[in-house]
């Protein structure tokens, strides 16, 4: 394929004209250009509804040339874990080339997404900096809609101009994130009506991403026959998951549950997000998961997606790994918290005032633990303990830890406790978690666990090697984990 012929077909793409981009990009010719040519066609599956057949010709496309376009479309293609690694690595491999940054951020913040992590806001706001457009724009109102603080009347006044784009995927993409805006506020006849015209531009790739919204804000009847045209495709992973949910959110009764508790399976690893309606629904019905998502994401929603997601009574866990501080509480609250959560059996007034202030500041201390009593916190003294603790990921996390639950102690663990804290009994007690995990999972020899690991540690190249040594050459995580050893091992001169 002629370089010069790539920039055409990428325009066709984002036109929406997929017949002559694949009359253009049907032709095959060798070198780079090819592996992109690959990745475009795959693509082209991905808008049919075949991930599969996108999988497959984006793990080609990366196989035969790693550029910013195919690792772009490797990342969107594999399952959101792995994606999520492949396109961190194609961040260091590009650093400081704009252009494939922007895009790359991009990728990550859609993937990012998929798992319910709050860390996509970051990406998409990178992604919109780096290369302003219709797409990176709408991207980041979207995560705003989720994670961010920007007022959601200011959403939909900047999102509003993009429903007249020229574009038909801006549209379906402005649309879908006022639809969303305006259910968040309580208003889903506003949500119906933007939803109603939108209906005529959803084709086999865009469908699925619309159910979940139109069965919670369309007519019964309208509901259901947009459910009935989605089955027309291939239905697997998320597609199905959205199909699932949007099925049991129609249905009453037994038939709701079991629909509601196959969606929750398929989308809690691809489509975390919408995993947490089928739980609030679930639990409704009288039912439970295994596992919930919710202690783990609720904490990082704003409130309006908590309360949109779950419900408005639902109680929700401290979030203190990879947290930050309180709000309520302050850092220094935040800190004895985690301390004394960590401590259930409590400790000394005199230790603790070292691991908070690093010397016996008792003086402080009292006051600091009169401040958290005020905020409800029932603390009893000689040794100080939390005589209720609140739910938090740091309690269970170390409930896990201590019943060697690995599965359940990797999901919790979303990243370092209080990252930005610098008291002396909270970084030792951050290093102790982490090696006390990371120790676990290395001598469990799990592939799984050893990927969720590498993936939370980010840099550690003895889990990468690990990893990497029981991965057979054809597992897609394979190429992933050879990269990013490679890479660990010229950084650290190994």
């Amino acid at each position: 394929m002629d370089p010069s012929r790539l920039p055409i077909a990428l325009r066709l793409l984002e036109g929406g004209k997929d017949r002559e981009a694949l009359a253009l990009l049907q032709t095959p010719q060798e070198g780079l250009p090819e592996a992109e040519r690959l990745a475009l066609l795959g693509f082209l599956e991905g808008r049919k509804g075949d991930w599969g057949g996108y999988r497959a010709l984006a793990l080609e496309a990366a196989r035969r040339a790693q550029t910013p376009l195919t690792l772009y479309h490797l990342g969107l293609a594999l399952p959101p874990r792995e994606g999520a690694v492949a396109l961190e690595e194609a961040l260091h491999r590009f650093r400081g080339n704009s252009q494939a940054e922007a895009r790359l951020h991009l990728a990550l913040a859609v993937v990012l997404e998929r798992l319910g992590r709050p860390e996509a806001l970051a990406h998409a706001a990178l992604a919109r900096l780096k290369a302003p457009s219709p797409w990176t724009r709408l991207h980041h109102l979207r995560l705003e809609l989720f994670f961010g603080a920007l007022p959601l009347p200011e959403v939909l006044e900047e999102g509003e101009e993009f429903l007249l784009h020229e574009l038909p995927g801006v549209r379906l993409l402005a649309g879908h994130t006022l639809a969303l805006a305006h259910l968040l506020r309580g208003q889903p006849r506003r949500a119906r009506t933007l939803l109603q015209g939108l209906l005529p531009l959803l084709g086999p790739g865009s469908l699925p991403s619309f159910l979940v919204l139109g069965a919670l804000a369309l007519e019964p009847l309208r509901a259901r026959l947009l459910l009935e045209a989605a089955q027309v495709g291939p239905q697997a992973g998320w597609s199905q998951g959205f199909l699932l949910l949007a099925q049991g959110l129609l249905e009453g009764g037994e038939a709701a549950r079991d629909l509601l508790l196959s969606a929750h399976g398929l989308l809690r690893e691809d489509g975390a997000l919408y995993a947490l309606l089928a739980e609030a629904r679930l639990r409704a019905l009288g039912a439970e998961v295994e596992a919930p998502l919710a202690p783990r994401l609720a904490p990082a929603l704003r409130p309006e997606a908590r309360a949109f997601l779950l419900g408005r009574g639902e109680e929700t866990s401290l979030r203190l790994l990879d947290g930050g501080p309180l709000p309520s509480l302050g850092p220094r609250g935040t800190e004895a918290l985690a301390l004394l959560l960590a401590h259930e059996k409590g400790i000394s007034g005199e230790a603790l005032a070292e691991a908070l202030y690093g010397e016996p500041n008792l003086g402080a201390l009292k006051t600091l633990l009169h401040r958290l009593r005020a905020k409800g916190f029932r603390i009893s003294c000689a040794p100080y303990r939390l005589e209720d603790p609140p739910p938090s990921d740091l309690l269970a996390f170390l409930r896990a830890l201590s019943g060697r639950d690995l599965e359940q102690a990797l999901a919790l663990y979303q990243g370092p406790l209080l990252p930005w804290s610098q008291a002396p009994g909270v970084e030792a007690l951050r290093l102790e978690l982490e090696e006390t995990l990371r120790r676990a999972v290395l001598a469990s020899g799990d592939q799984e666990a050893l990927f969720l690991l590498a993936e939370r540690l980010g840099e550690d190249l003895e889990v990468w090697e690990a990893l990497l040594e029981g991965l057979s050459p054809e597992d897609p995580r394979y190429p992933i984990a050879r990269a990013r050893v490679e890479r660990l091992r010229r950084e650290y001169g190994v």
